[in-house]
């Protein structure tokens, strides 16, 4: 079976066409069931090259033509969702460590209808909020050679716990850093904030002594923004955390996985006896207030929605090898979550490149930032006045930019992205007049959960388990 594809020029716009030859055989059979498994063959086949092409394909759609006849035109992100039988249900099986375990509610029932609203009208806001936040995070952590940037921590919307987030409503905390963007990945689509940021320290080895095990107190000690410290039980943060992390339109199965991300994050460093933070230096902490002028209108559906996604994986959290892992998150991946060891420099096995096809397309996933020559020189400490002067060297796993010398000086995608406040380290350049554009495509750091990636898994069928065992390489859900 041959699969190609290519760019022509159908009425005048340039379109990706997607060629499928297969074998003549495949049409003349009089055995149904031969057909239906030739025909599920063919759709395979297309998919995978899809998920390895995905970077190479610009447009959110294609012109699919098998055996010579047109089919009609499919979106790319339909072509490029992975199919269920790669996350086995058999791996995400939950672990109980307790005696008394409750059981889970679903929230299911939750009414949809105005969280899709919703996320209409605080997308941008979010991810704009997010990208401040992440960029902050990033740094301090920078500055202090240490820990995590916040902006992919939140979901799409909010910036990073650990990643930047995409979602409408969630803002990014530290937890995206390392930590922080993972879990704040705001909105990684519409307005970015143009933050300049450093290069975010790296993440604890996950043999760090404040990966204990033991079981935390069910009260936390939380700073909130006024300076006032109080404690507050372990499930109440995690609500106000995923109200400001995540949107609230996502899907329930997402929501439940930040859900789990957060609470992790708070147990790995609470276990030491530290005070957590309600701001990007940890994850983002909504109180109920906040939350309510947030939402308006939709507070007590939206509240609803999230609390009891957080009571339906109560005392759940991620380990690896007895551990509490570094639940980092972000808003948007580019298609593909980057390896740790690029951000960071710190090789974490469960913090992996995996594929993120669901991301692709979504809105914002792709967005040009054009810099004035004279400003880029006055950030990078250069003097910049031709294209020529900047060539990208090599890519990373994740298909971000690794290195690329700028006026005879060598940079890493990831410093580039800082300091040029751009919204992902997945770039290209073009000139246009004195100035140069950066045109990205996904939002945040890229290291662990993509939120939009989460929510777009569970709108596909995916539970909580099979998103975070896909996101987290070879860690396990655990019940206290």
């Amino acid at each position: 079976m041959e699969i190609y594809h290519k760019i022509e020029n159908i009425n005048g716009i340039n379109q990706t066409v997607i060629y499928v030859n297969y074998p003549d055989e495949y049409e003349f059979s009089l055995d149904i069931n031969s057909i239906k498994k030739n025909v599920a063959n063919v759709a395979d086949k297309i998919r995978e090259y899809a998920l390895k092409n995905v970077g190479k394909i610009s447009d959110n759609t294609a012109l699919l033509v098998l055996n010579g006849i047109v089919l009609g035109t499919l979106a790319i992100t339909q072509l490029t969702t992975l199919p269920k039988k790669e996350i086995p249900q058999e791996n995400v099986e939950i672990v109980q460590v307790a005696d008394n375990i409750e059981e889970k509610t679903d929230d299911e029932k939750v009414e949809e209808t105005e969280a899709l609203k919703e996320e209409d009208k605080t997308e941008e806001n979010v991810n704009e909020k997010k990208e401040e936040k992440e960029e902050v995070e990033e740094q301090k952590n920078n500055n202090t050679n240490v820990t995590t940037n916040s902006q992919n921590k939140s979901t799409p919307q909010q910036k990073n716990n650990t990643t930047p987030s995409q979602p409408n409503n969630t803002t990014k905390s530290n937890n995206t850093s390392p930590n922080n963007n993972a879990n704040n990945t705001q909105s990684s689509n519409s307005n970015q904030s143009s933050t300049q940021t450093q290069a975010p320290s790296a993440p604890p080895q996950n043999n760090s002594s404040s990966t204990s095990t033991s079981i935390p107190s069910q009260n936390v000690k939380l700073r909130l923004t006024t300076g006032e410290v109080i404690d507050i039980t372990l499930e109440d943060y995690v609500v106000g955390v995923v109200g400001a992390e995540m949107p609230a339109s996502f899907h329930t199965e997402a929501l439940k996985a930040q859900a789990i991300t957060a609470r992790t994050y708070a147990l790995r460093k609470t276990a030491s006896g530290a005070i957590l933070s309600a701001t990007i230096s940890d994850q983002v902490y909504n109180t109920e207030t906040q939350l309510r002028q947030k939402w308006g209108a939709s507070f007590d559906t939206y509240y609803n929605k999230i609390r009891n996604a957080v009571i339906a994986t109560k005392g759940e959290c991620l380990m690896y090898n007895g551990s509490y892992i570094e639940a980092l998150y972000f808003s948007t991946s580019n298609g593909r979550t980057e390896d740790a060891v690029n951000v960071w420099g710190n090789s974490i096995p469960y913090l992996k490149s995996v594929e993120s096809p669901w991301d692709v397309g979504v809105s914002g996933y792709s967005q040009t930032k054009t810099i004035p020559m004279s400003e880029i020189s006055s950030k990078l400490g250069v003097n910049l006045t031709s294209i020529s002067q900047i060539s990208i060297n090599s890519k990373t796993e994740g298909n971000r930019v690794k290195s690329i010398t700028i006026c005879g000086k060598e940079y890493t995608g990831v410093q580039i992205r800082q300091l040029l406040g751009l919204r992902s380290a997945d770039f290209d350049i073009s000139a246009s007049g004195g100035s140069i554009a950066f045109t990205t495509r996904g939002y945040g750091h890229g290291v662990g959960m993509s939120q939009y990636g989460a929510d777009r898994m569970a709108k596909a069928g995916y539970s909580y388990a099979q998103i975070l065992k896909h996101y987290y390489t070879g860690v396990s859900i655990v019940k206290k």
